[in-house]
C-alpha cells in the first residue's frame, strides 16, 4: 500500500500523528481555480498533512510548504542544516544523527539538502531591502577548492553587521569586485577596503566617481598593517574560515557557491550576533517573526510568498 493510501482507522498509531500543515492554498495548483475545500489527510510514515480538493477539476493535492516529498522529519532536516553551519562535517553530522535518533541519514543526503535549501532561501532573501547605516566594509579571503586557490569577496554594513553581498570567484580581479558592488545595489555613504587596486577600479565603474577628490570623500583605502578600521569585515571572515577549515577545502565551484550562500543566510537571519545581541536582519529592520526553530520558519516563509 502506498504512503498516500494508508487508512488511519486500520492503523491506530497514525491517529496520534500531528497535523503539520501550516500553509493554506489560495488556488488549485492544477487549474488555478479558487474553488478548493479540505479533503481528508495524506499520511506517510512520520506525519500527516492536510489534503485539498478542487471542485472545478476534481483533483486532490497538498500544499508545498518547503518539504514536499520529504521522507524524513523536517526537524531532522533543519537540525542537519544548523549543525553544518555551526562547524560539523557531513560525516560527523551523520554519526551524530545515528547515535541520538532512530532515523539514519547519509552524508550525501545532507549535502543534497544543503544545496536544495541554499537555492530556495537565496531566491527568497535576495529581494529584501534592509535598512543599513551606509558605512560598508569590503574584503576578500582565499578559498581552497579542488587544490586550487579561489576567492570569496564579501561586503558588510558596519551599523547592522548585515552581510550585504558576497561573490565567489576564481580570480582576484576588478571584475569580481565589480560584481560584489553591483550586488550591493545601493551606493554607500562610506566604503572601506584594503589597498587592492581591483576595488578602486571597480568602484569607479559601478558608482562613477571620476576624480580623486570625490573618491576620498566616500571611498577610503586602508593599509592593513597600519589601519585596523577594516577589522569588522575581517571578523566575519574568521567565522567563514572556521567553517571551511573543517571540510579542508571544497570539491568543486558549484557546491562551494551553494554552501557559502547558505552561510550568508545563516549569518544574517539565523545566528544571533554577539555584538548587537540579535540577528543582523533584525537590526536592519527585517523582522520575519522567526520562532525557536528559525530554519523551519524561514523555509515556511519562503513558500508563503
Amino acid at each position: 500500500m502506498s504512503c498516500g493510501q494508508v487508512n488511519p482507522q486500520k492503523d491506530y498509531k497514525l491517529r496520534n500523528y500531528k497535523n503539520i500543515s501550516v500553509l493554506k492554498p489560495k488556488e488549485c495548483i492544477f487549474c488555478k481555480s479558487k474553488e478548493i475545500i479540505k479533503w481528508s489527510f495524506r499520511f506517510n510514515h512520520t506525519t500527516k498533512k492536510q489534503r485539498w480538493k478542487c471542485n472545478f477539476c476534481n483533483k486532490l493535492f497538498t500544499v508545498d510548504d518547503g518539504f514536499f516529498h520529504l521522507h524524513k522529519k523536517r526537524e531532522l532536516l533543519t537540525t542537519c542544516l544548523d549543525l553544518y553551519m555551526n562547524g560539523l562535517s557531513l560525516r560527523k553530522i551523520r554519526n551524530h544523527i545515528k547515535q541520538f535518533t532512530e532515523q539514519g541519514i547519509s552524508h550525501m543526503q545532507i549535502l543534497r539538502w544543503i544545496i536544495k535549501y541554499s537555492q530556495i532561501l537565496t531566491n527568497y532573501t535576495r529581494n529584501f531591502e534592509p535598512q543599513l547605516s551606509g558605512v560598508y566594509h569590503a574584503d576578500e579571503i582565499f578559498i581552497k577548492c579542488n587544490k586550487q586557490q579561489h576567492y570569496l569577496f564579501d561586503m558588510i554594513d558596519k551599523g547592522t553587521r548585515f552581510l550585504i553581498s558576497s561573490y565567489y570567484s576564481t580570480k582576484r580581479d576588478s571584475k569580481s569586485a565589480k560584481i560584489l558592488f553591483i550586488k550591493a545595489k545601493h551606493k554607500p555613504l562610506t566604503l572601506f577596503t584594503d589597498s587592492l587596486q581591483a576595488y578602486r577600479k571597480a568602484y569607479r565603474k559601478v558608482w562613477g566617481a571620476r576624480t580623486n577628490r570625490e573618491d576620498k570623500e566616500t571611498y577610503i583605502r586602508l593599509k592593513a598593517d597600519k589601519d585596523k578600521r577594516n577589522n569588522i569585515v575581517e571578523r566575519i571572515q574568521g567565522t567563514i574560515r572556521e567553517r571551511i577549515k573543517v571540510i579542508r577545502g571544497f570539491k568543486n565551484k558549484e557546491s562551494a557557491e551553494h554552501i557559502l550562500n547558505l552561510f550568508l543566510i545563516w549569518y544574517n537571519f539565523i545566528r544571533v550576533h554577539q555584538g548587537i545581541n540579535m540577528t543582523p536582519a533584525q537590526k536592519a529592520g527585517i523582522n520575519l517573526n522567526l520562532n525557536q526553530n528559525k530554519w523551519l520558519d524561514l523555509i515556511y516563509s519562503s513558500k508563503k510568498n
